[in-house]
């Protein structure tokens, strides 16, 4: 109930708390919902109806309720976005995704079927170097999947940032993940390139130790494992890399249908506050990036000038090149969406 009511994002601000709840289990939910046939039985009636029928409903009720106002910053999103569909996104729950790791696609292919799981193929064309799953929101899986050695929880979006991890065959070289975070993109390299000489490093400890724990679990060793303040030059280390993965701290607004709550109370002069960081981490690792070398750098965020304008201005000081970029459109999959640009160094 109270997820719903951060769903309607900042649509329906006016109304009572109470409303607000109940027009979100409406609108977020396809079942019966005791409560609403309790207190709105005519919606009850109504509430495995499609989302655009919902809608009307609503509006009949609450004339001023206007879907496009959900997520409000329409002329700050990156190119490409359907503001529409993405506001509408917001009111379906995100799926739960694993990556299968390379090895196990027979085996835990056949665990889910003997668990008679709900399993899709989010990747029905193969685009993808390996095999996926997604699952209703809530699925448990600690019971049937060995997680981190058999498989990865990692949203889509996440995985579809193998396309710009993967380019060429390099076996052996040495890589940092920089802002390693949970170590989903330092496991997914790891799958990618056997063989490679890792380091991972993030500003916070607690991370650093549930990370060290997910790769012992995954069986991976990095060469090393620090704590370190990317924005400050003299903390990042001496060492000069073949190839640096940038998943940097952003607004996360790609990932908002997870938590509504960072929509809700969303300032967007916070763009600006991490902008300024973003462009001091990219300046000061770059400097440890062997000429030739490749930078991936990636948000979690749907707004241009976290993503496009700042890789254009990266790319203008005539160091780096961009080969690619895009924008990862996960909103369209029940996932989260990204950004990701692979840069190579040009001196």
């Amino acid at each position: 109930m109270i997820y719903c009511f951060y769903r309607l994002g900042h649509t329906l601000k006016n109304i009572s708390p109470e409303e607000r709840i109940l027009t979100g289990l409406f609108l977020c939910n396809h079942k019966k919902e005791p409560i609403l046939e309790s207190l709105y039985p005519e919606w009850h009636e109504q509430v495995e109806n499609s989302t655009g029928e919902k809608m009307e409903m609503v509006r009949q009720k609450f004339p001023h309720f206007n879907e496009m106002e959900i997520f409000p910053w329409k002329d700050q999103l990156s190119t490409g976005i359907d503001h529409r569909l993405y506001c509408l996104s917001f009111l379906e729950k995100p799926r739960l995704f694993i990556r299968i790791r390379p090895g196990y696609e027979i085996s835990l292919t056949a665990k889910l079927q003997q668990h008679n799981l709900d399993a899709r193929d989010p990747d029905p064309n193969r685009t993808l170097p390996f095999k996926s799953f997604s699952f209703d929101a809530g699925t448990r899986l600690e019971d049937v999947i060995i997680l981190n050695r058999e498989a990865v929880v990692q949203d889509l979006g996440s995985q579809r940032t193998a396309l710009y991890l993967k380019q060429d065959n390099r076996k052996e070289f040495e890589a940092w993940d920089c802002c390693t975070g949970s170590g989903g993109k330092s496991i997914l390299m790891s799958d990618l390139y056997p063989g490679l000489k890792l380091t991972v490093s993030d500003i916070r400890e607690s991370i650093l130790k549930n990370c060290t724990r997910r790769l012992k679990e995954a069986g991976i060793e990095p060469v090393r494992i620090f704590k370190t303040d990317l924005t400050d030059p003299n903390d990042i280390p001496r060492q000069s890399f073949n190839f640096i993965i940038a998943d940097l701290p952003c607004t996360g607004s790609g990932t908002w249908s997870r938590t509504p709550e960072a929509l809700y109370y969303f300032n967007p002069d916070t763009i600006k506050d991490f902008r300024i960081r973003q462009e001091k981490i990219l300046a000061n690792i770059s400097s440890r990036l062997k000429p030739g070398g490749i930078l991936v750098y990636m948000t979690c965020s749907v707004f241009a000038e976290e993503n496009e304008r700042l890789a254009s201005e990266r790319a203008g000081t005539g160091l780096m090149k961009i080969e690619k970029e895009e924008l990862i459109a996960g909103y369209l999959e029940t996932a989260d969406s990204m950004y990701a640009a692979r840069f190579t160094k040009l001196r």
